[in-house]
């Protein structure tokens, strides 16, 4: 190995990135981020002679996978204090891959991409192959070039620079015909600016988003992290391919067991008011904190019932999340009466 080897891989494990960089590079909100340190410490990270968070390379990466881990349905307590080795083999287990395969693919093996756009292009053959494993095979101009331009392509990652996401109903089908050219087990959608619906809308078609960022040397991580999330996915699809097999889903199958039909409130906000007051006035507070789960239950049930009429796929989400705060409101309704009534409260 020689001495340019040498510094580069030292460069890269002393690496440090402050919150913003962390977040956007393992896909953990900075909220989120935050959460997690303070109530399951799942990073400790340095900080700088101002006071600001420092993360190590391991640390982007441990968050990059914890995330993956947690969107697969693991509890953030589950996996917060996991080393990196065992969050890949339990990535790995997730993804149904072999280990060796499941840590080549989403740790340091050699990634072959097919770029979607020409900004970045030279930028990504330019990047250090010391530092980075990414193999760029195939540029398409634009979306709508990409499916005869990356034909017959198979490639790990397609990579697609977007200038401004405004569009998402109409490039999602265009991004899935290029996917499907070039084969690609995950794509990862390159922005400058977007709007919050724009990203949910993709991220909700399963395609990793990501700001543009300033070191080229990220993108080679956000392949990363786009690869583990698309391998996630399709695991979690054919666990439901085979559930539709068998004749419905949990979910339906659990609300055949009783009725569809929405309760209908019991107390409504005047006769929680009420209670609310009364129950300052004596030495149990139940009945206070019931209304204040009540109210904040009833108004979740609103805020689902008007998602209703979106995509159906989230629409179908949303109906369940309605659904069941509804009963859990219902049931909040009959023990705050209870205990009223233990407690003498007229309402």
């Amino acid at each position: 190995m020689n001495n340019q080897t040498v510094k580069s891989a030292a460069n890269e494990a002393n690496a440090t990135y402050r919150s913003g960089a962390a977040a956007r590079l393992s896909g953990v909100p900075v909220e989120t981020l935050r959460v997690w340190e303070r109530r399951y410490g799942v990073t400790d990270p340095s900080r700088s002679e101002r006071g600001q968070r420092q993360y190590s390379f391991e640390d982007v990466r441990r968050l990059g996978l914890i995330k993956q881990l947690v969107d697969a349905g693991n509890s953030i307590g589950a996996v917060a204090h996991l080393d990196l080795q065992q969050l890949l083999a339990m990535l790995s287990a997730v993804a149904n891959l072999p280990a060796a395969k499941s840590q080549v693919q989403l740790s340091n093996g050699m990634l072959r991409i097919a770029l979607v756009g020409v900004m970045l292009r030279q930028s990504l053959i330019n990047l250090d192959p010391d530092q980075s494993k990414l193999s760029l095979v195939q540029t398409a101009f634009n979306l709508k070039q990409a499916p005869m331009q990356l034909k017959d392509v198979k490639v790990d990652v397609m990579v697609v620079e977007q200038g401004e996401l405004t569009a998402p109903e109409e490039q999602i089908p265009l991004l899935g015909l290029a996917q499907q050219a070039c084969q690609a087990t995950a794509v990862l959608i390159l922005y400058r600016f977007a709007s919050s619906d724009a990203i949910r809308q993709l991220r909700l078609a399963g395609f990793h988003v990501a700001r543009i960022p300033a070191d080229m040397l990220e993108i080679d991580h956000l392949c990363r992290v786009a690869m583990a999330r698309a391998l996630t996915l399709a695991e979690q699809q054919g666990r439901m391919g085979r559930v539709k097999k068998n004749g419905m889903r949990p979910v339906d199958a659990a609300r055949n067991k009783k009725s569809n039909l929405i309760p209908a409130r019991l107390l409504d906000d005047e006769h929680l008011t009420h209670i609310a007051k009364f129950a300052t006035s004596i030495h149990c507070e139940c009945p206070r904190h019931l209304v204040d789960l009540l109210q904040m239950l009833t108004s979740f049930e609103r805020y689902s019932a008007q998602c209703e009429n979106r995509n159906e796929e989230d629409a179908s989400l949303h109906r369940d999340l309605h659904y069941t705060a509804a009963h859990a409101r219902s049931a909040l309704e009959q023990a705050l009466v209870r205990v009223a009534q233990a407690e003498g409260i007229q309402y």
